[in-house]
């Protein structure tokens, strides 16, 4: 379990926790020099059943409410600690929003300096934070009064974390590892190392890992949660870990560390539900400038809502980004105004790297991972790989592939998951390319598959999966590489005739026929090419070059030839030409037609029979 504490300068947070943990917390000379918190401190405290939990201190004063974000990101429980001389203060509000916000599930009022105030006067403040928490989405216990310096309520205390702690239970182990980095230092033996809260999953020594949003990679070199080393991380545990690979500059604050096997991506933009505080100065309008605080980062972002965000009022909007974040659906976020600095607002992640002109279907929102898939999908015309489903949907993989298979209007195709209306989209689209080819070319055999694939405009799998679908349906028949309509008959103006006008005037052109060129002029016709591509699926035309057609005679005469000429030795251009009667233009392109059929091969100038 994670504790954070929370509150208002001066107020006896760093004091609590060193009595509750017998350790100093202002380990930076100035904040001893200032007698301030100014950055994020941390704790064992052992409890009474045998757990420990970890202890975030953070800083209260309001220059350094940004570091008192990146510290409570992740804790399961919050410390709100409320000086009993001074009741309810300003950092006080703004530390509660941030917790509320964040979506803590827990906390523990705690009224410290319980030995500075009169009996009765402690009473009213006690009445003052139990009203004001009354109204809190945080599970709250009632208040709590100490005293760090006399010992007061502490044992009380130790004994509802204890309890809080047993009810908590563990977070999921299988799955994705992710740490928030808030701290990285360099150690001697070990290299550099970075700390932070295993926010999921968890990680062993040896594995690949990678700091995000850089993209820098490392190997896990060595594991400690509160001073002890372990070969494998746990998850909701403060853990440093030792890296391999990485130099000390290169890892800071706000860094993510994962497992280098997972496909997290880094976003400029990520679309959350967000919820502007009541007291907020005013609404959210687009290219409102915001800093995002999610996770232990802070990031500059333009504000663009579907409709302006009033104070008290809540709605979705996409934030763009000046810095990549690397952000899961559902993560929490706190929205702090970008001068004069304040929290403002908070909310979640609805879609973490969300695609450009996309729609908003109402189910983004939803709780239930299987809708909020659907939505997702109705954004990803291609659909969603396997792997990529834990981070969009914020659950653990086995979750995730559960949440998929019971989607409504979900369909996985190989190792994607797609929106149903996708395919039919894509299956009409097919069909329609096919009918528009056969009315623009209806003596063509068919639509090349490749083409075809070409001009849907989708991923080879989806591609494949909806032309196999309706060839297999029977509704579209492919052969040597071209796809029709079933029932579809190529057919020319003027029918059979036409072709076989056509195939004559090649054949009583022998070895000499036009061009298509000389064809079109000679007949008067426009689809020569289409008459004799007719021709050639009945093996009565074969075209030796792409604008020239040859009878079926003709190619057996020329075949016949050097068959004649290849048994008394090499074929040599010259004779060849000299049998025939035929000149270069005609008689080097049926040689080369030659060899590719197979019937010869070139020896030099010269030819020979393949199988002589």
């Amino acid at each position: 379990m994670i504790v954070g504490t929370a509150g208002h300068i001066d107020h006896g947070k760093s004091a609590l926790v060193a009595a509750l943990t017998g350790r100093t917390m202002d380990r930076l000379a100035e904040e001893r020099r200032r007698g301030i918190t100014i950055d994020l401190n941390f704790a064992p405290l052992p409890l009474a059943n045998g757990a420990t939990a970890g202890v975030v201190d953070v800083p209260g004063h309001e220059d350094f409410v940004r570091t008192m974000v990146a510290g409570a990101s992740g804790i399961d429980l919050a410390l709100l600690v409320i000086a009993a001389d001074e009741g309810i203060m300003p950092q006080t509000v703004e530390h509660l929003a941030v917790l509320e916000h964040l979506g803590v599930p827990a906390g523990i009022p705690v009224v410290s300096k319980a030995d500075l105030v009169e009996p009765e006067w402690l009473e009213l403040v006690l009445a003052e934070v139990r009203e004001r928490l009354a109204r809190s989405p945080v599970a709250f216990d009632a208040p709590l009064a100490v005293s760090a310096r006399t010992g007061q309520g502490l044992d009380e205390l130790r004994a509802r974390l204890a309890a809080r702690a047993a009810a908590l239970g563990t977070r999921p182990q299988a799955d994705l590892f992710r740490l928030a980095v808030d701290r990285a230092f360099s150690l001697a033996g070990v290299g550099t190392v970075v700390t932070g809260t295993a926010w999921s999953g968890a990680v062993s020594i040896g594995d690949a890992a990678t700091l995000l949003p850089d993209g820098i990679p490392a190997r896990v070199r060595s594991i400690e949660s509160h001073g002890v080393t372990l070969d494998r991380s746990r998850a909701g545990a403060r853990t440093a870990v030792g890296l391999a690979g990485v130099d000390r500059e290169q890892a800071r604050r706000g860094m993510w560390l994962v497992a280098a096997d997972v496909p997290w991506v880094p976003s400029t933009a990520i679309d959350a539900e967000l919820a502007l505080d009541p007291e907020a100065p005013r609404s959210l309008t687009p290219r409102t400038r915001v800093r995002v605080h999610l996770g232990t980062a802070e990031v500059m972002a333009r504000v663009q809502p579907r409709a302006p965000i009033a104070p008290g009022e809540r709605g979705p909007a996409r934030l763009a980004l000046e810095s990549p974040v690397v952000a899961r659906g559902g993560d929490r976020l706190v929205i702090r105004s970008f001068s004069p600095v304040a929290t403002v607002g908070g909310g979640w992640v609805l879609d973490p790297s969300p695609p450009r002109r996309t729609p908003w279907p109402a189910r983004l929102s939803s709780p239930s991972p299987a809708e909020r898939l659907a939505a997702l999908l109705e954004r990803r015309p291609g659909g969603v790989a396997t792997a990529d489903l834990p981070i969009l949907l914020g659950v653990p993989p086995a979750e995730a592939r559960a949440a998929a298979a019971a989607a409504p209007g979900v369909r996985r195709v190989g190792d994607r998951w797609v929106d149903e209306r996708r395919l039919a989209a894509l299956e009409a689209a097919a069909l329609g390319q096919l009918r528009a080819y056969h009315r623009a070319r209806p003596s063509d055999v068919g639509l090349p598959l490749e083409t075809l694939r070409h001009a849907l405009r989708a991923p080879a799998p989806l591609v494949e999966h909806v032309l196999s679908g309706l060839i297999a349906a029977g509704r579209v028949r492919s052969t040597d590489g071209v796809a029709r309509l079933s029932g579809f008959t190529p057919r020319v103006e003027g029918g059979d005739a036409e072709v076989e006008r056509m195939v004559r005037i090649v054949e009583q052109s022998g070895l000499t026929p036009p061009s298509l060129a000389e064809l079109e002029r000679q007949t008067g016709r426009r689809d020569v090419a289409a008459i004799l591509r007719l021709a050639a699926r009945d093996g009565r035309v074969e075209a030796v070059e792409r604008e020239r057609y040859y009878a079926r005679p003709a190619l057996e005469q020329f075949t016949a030839t050097l068959t004649e000429l290849g048994r008394e030795g090499l074929i040599v251009p010259g004779a060849l030409r000299e049998r025939l009667g035929i000149t270069r233009k005609y008689m080097i392109p049926l040689l080369e037609w030659a060899d590719a059929k197979g019937i010869t091969e070139r020896v030099g100038d010269a030819r020979k029979l393949r199988n002589a």
